[in-house]
Order: C-alpha cells, then sequence, then structure tokens
C-alpha cells in the first residue's frame, strides 16, 4: 500500500489542493516563535523517533484527544515505512490573544494542516488542527471586490462539514428529547424533495429524474464524485465514490458528531422517504465512504 493511502486509511490526510507558501514568520517575539518552532520539532521527532508516549505530553484541551490521534497514526505509518517524516513549517504568527497559529506541511504529498497552539506553564501545546487555509495573510485594501475563492473540492468539503455539524446538533438534542426516530424524522423532506425536482428537471421524470436529481444535489453541494450507471425511467443507479458526508465524518473535528451508523441509517430514512413521494423505492448500499443507490418504480 502507498503512503499517502496508508496514511488515507488511518485519518490523517487532508490534503485540500492549495499551493505552496514560502516560509515566514510575522511580527512578535521571536522567543514566542522560536518556541513554537520548537513544538513543532518535538512533534516531528518524536514521529521519527516512534516515541508512542510523546502525543499525550504535547497536547492540551477539548481537541487534544484528535491531535493525540494524528501523532499516534504518523508514529505507527512511518515506523511502518522506516523513514523519516517529511515536514515544512510555513507562517506562524502570535495573535494578540496569546495563541500562535502555525502552517505546516507533513507526508511526501505535503498534506496541509493549521495548528494552533497555546502556551501552558512555559511549554507551548497543540490545542487544535485544521486541514483548510483560505490565502489572506494582510488585511485587503479597501474598497475591494475581489474576494479569496477556494477550490471546489474544498468548497465541498466545507459545505459539508457546515451542515454536518447542524445535522448533528438538531439530531443529537431530538435524540434526548423524543427518541431517534423522532430525530430522523424532523429531516425527512419527500414532499419538497419531489416539488425541487418536478421544477428542475420537468422533461425528466420516474426513476431517472430522482438519480439525476440526486447526483446533482452532492456533486455541486459536497463535491462528491458520482457516476450514474443506469437511468431510465423504471430503473436507475447512482454512485457515489466517495459520499463525501462519509469522508467529513471521519477528518471533521466537531462535537456532537453523527456516528457513521447514525448517519447511515439517518441517510437511509431521507431517500427512502424521497422515493416514496415520487412513487419509487430507493435501496442505499454503503462500502466503506462510497455509496450505491438503487432506483426502482414500485
Amino acid at each position: 500500500m502507498s503512503m499517502r493511502k496508508r496514511l488515507a486509511a488511518v485519518g490523517l490526510s487532508i490534503c485540500l489542493g492549495f499551493s505552496a507558501l514560502q516560509a515566514q514568520t510575522t511580527a512578535g517575539d521571536p522567543a514566542d516563535e522560536s518556541g513554537v518552532r520548537a513544538a513543532l520539532a518535538r512533534f516531528k521527532q518524536g514521529i521519527d523517533k516512534g516515541d508512542k508516549t510523546l502525543g499525550g505530553k504535547l497536547v492540551t484541551g477539548f481537541f487534544g484527544p484528535q491531535i493525540i490521534g494524528l501523532y499516534d497514526g504518523l508514529v505507527k505509518a512511518y515506523a511502518e515505512y522506516r523513514a523519516p517524516m517529511p515536514m515544512e513549517v510555513g507562517r506562524i504568527k502570535i495573535r494578540r490573544d496569546g495563541r500562535a497559529k502555525a502552517e505546516v506541511r507533513l507526508n511526501p504529498n505535503r498534506d496541509l494542516f493549521i495548528f494552533t497552539l497555546v502556551r501552558e506553564d512555559g511549554t507551548w501545546k497543540f490545542s487544535h488542527m485544521e486541514g483548510i487555509l483560505i490565502p489572506m495573510f494582510e488585511p485587503p485594501q479597501t474598497p475591494t471586490d475581489e474576494i479569496p475563492t477556494v477550490p471546489e473540492t474544498t468548497r465541498g468539503f466545507m459545505m459539508a462539514e457546515r451542515d454536518l455539524a447542524f445535522k448533528s446538533r438538531v439530531y443529537r438534542t431530538l435524540a434526548a428529547e423524543k427518541g431517534e426516530a423522532a430525530a430522523r424524522g424532523f429531516f425527512l423532506d419527500g414532499t419538497g424533495s419531489k416539488a425541487a425536482m418536478e421544477a428542475w428537471f420537468p422533461f425528466l421524470e420516474g426513476a431517472v429524474q430522482f438519480a439525476v436529481y440526486l447526483a446533482v444535489l452532492e456533486a455541486n453541494y459536497y463535491g462528491s464524485p458520482c457516476r450514474i450507471t443506469r437511468a431510465t425511467e423504471e430503473d436507475a443507479e447512482v454512485l457515489f465514490h466517495p459520499l463525501h458526508d462519509l469522508e467529513v465524518l471521519q477528518v471533521a473535528v466537531f462535537n456532537p458528531k453523527l456516528s457513521v451508523e447514525e448517519y447511515q441509517a439517518l441517510f437511509r430514512e431521507v431517500l427512502s422517504n424521497r422515493a416514496e413521494a415520487c412513487g419509487l423505492a430507493a435501496d442505499v448500499f454503503f462500502e466503506g465512504q462510497d455509496c450505491r443507490i438503487a432506483i426502482r418504480r414500485k
């Protein structure tokens, strides 16, 4: 298995396609900046040495377990490949609130991580990590209408992360108050989806209309790679490779967060409700992060 596939398998590769940035530090106390660089160097040295005990000593705060998971996964991966971990440190900024932001690229594929570090008992510790960077480093000259854009795949990830965080919060709140069946029921939108299909694709009907509608939603909202393998009024099939919601569930950090099982149950019920409103049946099959949906007339 390649290094990239190995890292993806443990949920660590969050490469979102931004171009490389030259190493740079912002104005601030040089001692603080050197302390941040020392913490980053310690992170790399621990991975290179295979030190499985260091991760917990490097982190602090609510998101600490996710960063430990990253560290432990990298230790395991690079121990197998018997090679030091490539790491490039880019911009570092000491913010007015005392936190530090560090742009770091890891692995041969230069996967992007933005680490947040805080000083605790005189030592810089990792408190958060992110995989998206919108490349704006100075206040814009105003007035301006040049608003930063992001790559299509990154935009899809951002949309999926936002929507899943909302769904997770609503689902958990309703499930605690009224049970999981009621929580899933809140998201059923069969009648509205049928109206949208009729409006957007007035010259299609039946299974093909449903399949194309679903593919357009997923591909344009969330960037899920999609293939329609069958498309008739009686029978259609759509493949997502992957369904980006499932990818986001693996790598995004927010709380509360639906489990994979909860998400799959909700996805199936929503799709079945939409199909029922159209006089159709929809069967949903998951394999890892991939999803196959078979649609047929009743």
